[in-house]
């Protein structure tokens, strides 16, 4: 009866055991309900979850079995009575109700705690991204409006890296790229590219006359202009100031090339009627061809500069192709160049003197300085042959300094032996003349050296007084305010109009020796002689005659009442010392 009581017992017990546990497994359904709604993502989540759950019913399993056996067992063993036996198994069934679900308490409190504050933990990092994820997509907005920025800033940068703000023309930068592909497209295709460089003719005085502002709408018209020339022919860009590059793609011949040159010539020679003034501009252009002048876009452009500097020193106005030969006449140039500037440091210059003869009186009254250069190999180089490069490499300034000191100190010398109305002349180029302080350099100079201005005078010819009528006259009233005589040489050469003539302030003008050479035997020549002596008498003028050979043309320029005479039939230029000895002789 008492084993039946028993194994009545034991069923109870683990039948309530089983119940436990499911009521457990109700009671406590946050890990179940939140696995379930688990997506299929975090399966791995769910089954550490229900490894958990299993491992929490295998121990209190276990546990209980362990109890039901050990308690039944002393139970039976100890407490046979009836009485006791009952009272034990309710002790016991209560005390196995309290220590297993303190066991669980601590168990599912544990694992709830820390599913807290894992959750806890991830509130907040939901919390901190969303706060990210705010000032990052603040941060988008500025980086798009930033971006936004950039983008325009590089078009600009762009713009100002390849494109002249001016013109509007691609500019150096572009026009060298541009160049190099086409090189390269060329040697691709077999073809030839011709190259010019366009250098506008005095184009510094339409700043220095009209000033900038006009000058820069000159530049944009040329720009316009060479753009509807070349057309889809070819590439037009500004390279300096007022220097342009123009590529011609793929010429067939010569033919075609010499048609493009020729048209860009008549687009310059229509006139020019910009902010109310009406003029003309000339180009000059070099010419260099790929692949013959230049197998890459360096060596091409420095033929076609090549070309370009001949081009100037022929006249302007005009157009040079390269050949191999310019590279000699530019080697002799530059050995040239360095032995003029040679020349300036050791002293290689002398002056010769030329006499100005009264030909009424035919008294020695002046005369006019020429400079020659001794050159320690080829002997003496005359003027003519060194002064246009000293002007293109502005060697011409201090050469110029050079005379004037050189005349101011012979002059003492000289004067000793002649009249006491004797001076000397010396020549200004267009370089000096239109340098901004040559008025005052040459003041200075004469002062600092003690000169007498009232013996000197300053010889000017028609296209320096015509360069800058308005300057030129400024220049010259502030000469003869200091007593300096000012004569116009080279006259009925130029192309000064009658109103700029009788407005210059000079003194003296000089007939150039072509009015002179044939005078003897040619009416025509005397009587445009004649007309010059006599309308610069009108313009209260005197007149030097140049070239006197002999002395029938002396007669005759006397009886047109010329006033002064120069030539070899007087006197040679003769250096200063031998000058001296001749006076005396006169």
């Amino acid at each position: 009866m008492k084993k039946l009581q028993l194994k009545n017992t034991y069923a109870k017990d683990v039948f309530s055991l089983f119940f436990l546990g499911i009521n457990m497994r109700r009671k406590f359904p946050t890990d179940s309900v939140v696995i379930n709604k688990m997506s299929e993502k975090n399966k791995d989540l769910n089954c550490k979850a229900n490894n958990y759950a299993a491992k929490i019913s295998i121990i209190y399993a276990v546990v209980s079995a362990v109890w039901i056996l050990v308690s039944d067992m002393l139970t039976t063993t100890l407490f046979a009575k009836k009485g006791l036996f009952t009272v034990f198994s309710i002790i016991k069934g209560w005390l196995f109700v309290l220590i297993t679900a303190s066991l669980l308490y601590f168990m599912i409190r544990k694992k709830i705690y820390s599913l807290y504050l894992s959750e806890n933990k991830l509130q907040n990092a939901i919390e901190e991204l969303q706060k990210t994820n705010d000032e990052l997509s603040k941060t988008q907005e500025k980086l798009v409006v930033q971006y936004k920025k950039l983008a325009k800033n590089q078009e600009k940068i762009k713009e100002l890296a390849y494109f002249d703000q001016l013109t509007n023309l691609p500019n150096r930068n572009h026009f060298m790229l541009v160049l190099e592909k086409a090189i390269k497209d060329a040697h691709f295709k077999g073809q030839q590219l011709a190259l010019i460089c366009i250098d506008i003719d005095n184009f510094g005085k339409i700043n220095n006359t009209l000033g900038h502002a006009t000058g820069d709408v000159v530049l944009k018209e040329i720009a316009q202009r060479l753009k509807d020339t070349v057309g889809n022919n070819g590439f037009v860009a500004r390279l300096t100031g007022d220097e342009f590059g123009i590529i011609i793609y793929n010429f067939l011949d010569f033919n075609v090339l010499n048609y493009f040159i020729y048209k860009i010539f008549n687009s310059f020679s229509m006139s020019w009627e910009i902010m109310e003034y009406d003029f003309y501009i000339t180009p000059s252009m070099g010419v260099a061809i790929y692949p013959s002048d230049g197998q890459d876009s360096v060596s091409l452009l420095k033929s076609a500069d090549k070309a370009l500097n001949l081009a100037k020193e022929k006249g302007k106005n005009t157009f040079c192709f390269y050949n191999l030969e310019m590279d000699n006449i530019l080697q002799q140039r530059l050995e040239f160049e360095s032995d003029l500037r040679k020349a300036i440091e050791k002293d290689q210059f002398v002056l010769y003197y030329q006499p100005i003869v009264d030909l009424e009186k035919m008294q020695l009254c002046g005369a006019e300085a020429l400079i020659r250069w001794i050159h320690p190999q080829k002997g003496i180089i005359p003027p003519m042959s060194f002064i246009p490069i000293a002007e293109q490499t502005g060697l011409i300034s201090q050469i110029g300094q050079w005379v004037l000191a050189k005349v101011i100190a012979d002059l003492k010398s000289i004067r000793e032996v002649t009249n006491h109305n004797f001076y000397i002349s010396f020549n200004a180029s267009l370089r000096e003349f239109s340098s901004a302080n040559f008025v005052d350099n040459v003041l200075y100079t004469i002062e600092a050296l003690k000169g007498d201005p009232t013996s000197l005078g300053i010889e000017i010819t028609e296209s320096v007084a015509m360069a800058d009528p308005q300057n030129t006259i400024k220049s010259l009233n502030t000469f003869k305010e200091k007593g300096i005589k000012v004569f116009l040489d080279d006259f009925g050469t130029g192309y000064s109009s009658l109103n700029y003539l009788k407005q210059l302030p000079i003194d003296v003008v000089k007939i150039d020796r072509s009015f002179i050479a044939n005078m003897s035997t040619d009416t025509k020549e005397q009587k445009i002689a004649k007309s010059l002596i006599n309308l610069s008498h009108i313009l209260d003028l005197k007149v030097v005659a140049e070239g006197i050979e002999d002395s029938q043309q002396a007669e005759i320029l006397k009886s047109f009442e010329c006033d002064f005479g120069q030539g070899y039939l007087f006197g040679k230029p003769l250096p200063k010392d031998q000058f001296i000895e001749f006076a005396k002789r006169f």
